[in-house]
């Protein structure tokens, strides 16, 4: 779990302690993910990071990003693709890794705040700030995609389905390429899709969620801000 005081482990028994990875440079965590062989990378303020074991096999941080500007580094969503790819969304735009975080560059997709990412089969999607939606089958080459709404801050896949969460509510685009709009008209931060049930989580406005592949919503839960939402996700969600 990545909070604004480091990265932490649940504990085996629920009744346990969590356990703390981050050591003193590793603070704020807003986003991780884990390689193939189950290690933690972390991203946040202050850019992508990955820990390897001392001699007490306590973890100790290494930034990836550090060579580049603050708002270059500053991360809000990481994405491993692959064990060759992967992708980190930054203020600046999107930083793209070929050889597992060795080394970075900065993509097509720049200028703009990066806030989702996801991958679905062997397509990669991202939303920006004010730039929209980008596509791409290789993390390196990005085209943009036809899509009502400049700020994208959640995408997910549901069947023929693209979901893209904005400013002001869902968009839904069908097998034909047409947009529609479904859902609460609020400020979607995450969405998360299992066949016909799909899930959004409004900031502010709660958790709702559709039974009828967004014929119709129903709010849930006393929430008032719902910033990430963990499901099955066979259509990916961010």
């Amino acid at each position: 779990m990545g909070t604004g005081y480091g990265l932490w482990a649940a504990p085996p028994d629920p009744a346990g302690r969590w356990v703390q990875l981050h050591d003193e440079t590793l603070t704020e965590v807003l986003s991780v993910a884990a390689t193939e062989d189950g290690a933690p990378v972390a991203a946040g303020s202050y850019g992508v990071a990955m820990s390897t074991p001392d001699e007490l096999g306590l973890p100790r941080w290494r930034s990836l990003t550090e060579e580049f500007t603050p708002d270059e580094r500053y991360t809000n969503v990481l994405c491993l693709a692959a064990s060759d790819l992967w992708l980190a969304g930054t203020e600046a735009g999107l930083l793209g890794s070929t050889d597992g975080g060795d080394s970075w560059s900065m993509t097509q997709v720049n200028g703009s705040p990066v806030r989702s990412l996801i991958s679905v089969d062997t397509v990669l999607w991202a939303g920006t700030d004010d730039k929209g939606l980008w596509r791409s089958e290789d993390g390196q080459a990005w085209t943009r995609v036809d899509c009502p709404t400049e700020a994208v801050f959640s995408i997910a896949v549901a069947g023929d389905f693209l979901l893209v969460g904005g400013y002001d509510g869902i968009y839904r685009r069908d097998a034909e390429g047409v947009w529609g709009r479904s859902g609460p008209r609020a400020l979607i931060r995450c969405l998360v899709a299992d066949g016909k049930t799909w899930a959004a989580g409004a900031d502010p406005g709660g958790l709702w969620y559709s039974e009828d592949e967004g014929g119709s919503w129903q709010r849930t839960g006393p929430f008032l801000r719902v910033n990430a939402i963990c499901g099955p996700m066979e259509g990916g969600g961010s």
